[in-house]
């Protein structure tokens, strides 16, 4: 016994079994002892067990103020203000600031997924994330925001979109400034400074800078596409896609823009937006210094650099430099044109495409030039306007020397050379 009274801390199954028991229905620790049911416990285990049990938190951390339950869960807090990572995979060199993560990451190398899910057969790492995904099922939003009423499958993503009305951002980028709601995506953005990319497909040897678009990618080599909209029959292959589709139908536009009013599907939209007021390019380009709104723009806009087209289509073999050209390419094969115009009827195969025509028949303008006024109704077109002002020429021909205001003038005369 007194081996038990020198432990620091409470072991997890004892208190498991503790809670099986239902002290915590019971709210008293003597009724153990009226039933009979024995503990392993030390005193200070006990007292550990009440503060748990009454949610009593007297470890506070001196960083910040946070409280916490028990010791350990401050000394695991107390490393994010250190940035200590004592515990390393030995298969890719990662670290990470608890052994659960340490755990949960190795079975990203062993390929292990005990946790399969009866409706739809996907398989998960662990049981949070499968618990998470059977809600997609059920439906179960169980976090609702009190601000706007949304509502969320798990509260991590609910914790996240509440930010958004706080406008916390406590993690900043010390090589740009650049201020994220979580650490998760300080860590991502990161990597665009780096250009680690240390998620690989095995399938083509492209690499990512996230796990999330890693796994993203690897549907486009399955085909696997589990999300379908009860609405149009249309399936998507991650959930974001699914539920940024579904506004489509309900018109749900939860995102506005304090300067002009407009209001958007998501939220990335709307920060891609708001640059257009604050004139932040965030995004530069190391070959000819172009810079960027959005990164999903400088990506694209480097393969001009590269020449890559990792993209082709099966039915002509024309290549692209991004997947999102291949599939909007691809309906010119299959004819599909989904998105119609209420104005006049006329179809379209892609959402952005009906959203510019319908321009034309509200006459809206939302992309004014601040050296002339000028407005226009997509902002290409005034990126393109612009250039007038400034006289840039980005896209200069390697053969001669020519450089050429837009792409689309430099590519006409790159035929002449070819």
């Amino acid at each position: 016994m007194s081996g038990n009274i020198a432990r620091p801390f409470i072991h997890q199954s004892v208190l498991n079994s503790a809670i099986k028991h239902k002290f915590i229905r019971e709210r008293n620790l003597i009724n153990v002892k009226q039933c009979g049911k024995a503990f392993n416990l030390s005193i200070k285990n006990l007292l550990n067990i009440t503060e748990f049990i009454r949610g009593e938190k007297r470890y506070k951390c001196k960083e910040c103020g946070k409280a916490f339950i028990c010791q350990s869960k401050l000394t695991q807090h107390h490393r994010t203000h250190t940035g200590e990572k004592p515990y390393k995979c030995k298969e890719c060199g990662k670290s990470f600031n608890h052994q659960s993560n340490l755990i949960r990451h190795h079975k990203l190398h062993t390929g292990e997924k005990p946790y399969k899910c009866k409706e739809c057969g996907k398989a998960f790492i662990h049981q949070s994330s499968f618990n998470q995904h059977h809600r997609i099922h059920t439906g179960e939003k169980p976090y609702k925001c009190k601000e706007c009423g949304k509502a969320f499958i798990h509260q991590s993503s609910f914790t996240q979109h509440h930010k958004i009305h706080t406008g916390e951002k406590p993690y900043e980028c010390k090589e740009c400034g650049k201020a994220f709601i979580h650490q998760s995506g300080l860590t991502q953005h990161h990597r665009i400074h780096t250009r680690e990319k240390p998620y690989k497909c095995k399938e083509c040897g492209k690499a990512f800078n996230h796990h999330l678009n890693l796994s993203k990618h690897h549907r486009i080599h399955t085909g696997e596409k589990p999300y379908k909209c009860k609405e149009c029959g249309k399936t998507f292959n991650h959930q974001s896609s699914f539920t940024q589709h579904h506004r489509i139908h309900t018109g749900e536009k939860p995102y506005k823009c304090k300067e002009c009013g407009k209001a958007f599907i998501h939220q990335s939209s709307f920060t891609q937006h708001h640059r257009i007021h604050t004139g932040e390019k965030p995004y530069e380009c190391k070959e000819c210094g172009k810079a960027f709104i959005h990164q999903s723009n400088f990506t694209q806009h480097l393969k001009i650099h590269t020449g890559e087209k990792p993209y082709q289509c099966k039915q002509c073999g024309k290549a692209f430099n991004q997947q999102s050209n291949l599939t909007q390419h691809y309906k010119i094969h299959t004819g599909e044109k989904p998105y119609n115009c209420k104005e006049c009827g006329k179809a379209f195969n892609h959402h952005s495409s009906l959203i510019q025509h319908q321009r034309i028949h509200t006459g809206e303008k939302p992309y004014k030039c601040k050296e002339c006024a000028k407005a226009f109704k997509q902002h290409s077109h005034l990126t393109r306007h612009h250039i007038i002002h400034t006289g840039e020429k980005p896209y200069k021909c390697k053969e001669c020397g020519k450089a050429f205001i837009h792409q689309s003038s430099f590519i006409r005369h790159h035929r002449i050379h070819t």
